[in-house]
């Protein structure tokens, strides 16, 4: 009997916890927009999960679906992977780094990066305040928080990229011109502020080879939590 998405989530449930490690899957697993969401689960004879593929469309990438997964059982996964992906589409992907060898030996990988996640506590956040960033709410609840350059475009501009129930995974971006001087950090503590007072835990994803962004993310209080996600994008052949 086929199951309802809402089933399935419940199935998969048991694979993530709500730590911030795994804050990213669990929000696209299981709270995305289920006009939006696929999800496949592979149970043993007990109905015990041992494997999970969420396939999202995201404002990330029009084009190309984003894959999110945990899996216990290697052959499961390998198994629900050929199942969900389409041959020859291109897809972005966010798994943990102890997946890597699974997802490759069922796809072709491309432009691969190692995440480390990052949180904020409350009691740990420093904040900045700067007159100039102007925060708003986008129509679909997301946050942003902008300064202006004398052009009136952003030279600054931090923001979420998603809202859960518990979490956001905040973003920023500076002109390059105007960096080093703190506008990154002033949009990035606004949005953490707005955050707070949602009683949502900020969460920040970085390169591990980006040290300016690392930086950026210590000095405002965000903590390593010791995660490490792996990212890029794949296709597998039929």
């Amino acid at each position: 009997m086929t199951q309802t998405l809402t089933q399935l989530r419940t199935s998969a449930a048991p694979l993530l916890s709500t730590k911030p490690a795994d804050a990213l899957a669990y929000y696209f697993a299981l709270e995305h927009d289920e006009r939006r969401t696929k999800l496949f689960v592979r149970e043993d004879s007990g109905h015990r999960p041992l494997a999970f593929v969420a396939i999202c469309q995201t404002g990330i990438d029009l084009f190309r679906p984003l894959v999110v997964a945990r899996g216990d059982d290697s052959a499961a996964f390998q198994d629900i992977l050929r199942e969900a992906l389409n041959p020859r589409r291109q897809y972005l992907f966010s798994v943990p780094v102890t997946l890597r060898n699974d997802l490759a030996a069922v796809a072709s990988l491309h432009s691969e990066s190692v995440n480390n996640v990052f949180a904020l506590s409350a009691t740990d956040f420093d904040p900045v305040v700067n007159v100039m960033v102007q925060s708003s709410e986008t129509p679909d609840k997301q946050l942003r928080a902008v300064i202006k350059a004398r052009d009136n475009t952003n030279a600054a501009e931090a923001g979420t990229s998603w809202l859960s129930k518990l979490y956001a995974e905040v973003y920023v971006t500076v002109v390059a011109g105007v960096r080093r001087r703190g506008l990154g950090k002033s949009c990035v503590s606004k949005v953490a502020e707005l955050l707070f007072d949602q009683q949502k835990t900020p969460i920040y994803v970085t390169a591990q080879d980006n040290v300016a962004s690392r930086k950026l993310a210590e000095k405002l209080g965000f903590k390593d939590t010791g995660a490490h996600e792996l990212a890029g994008a794949m296709s597998i052949e039929s």
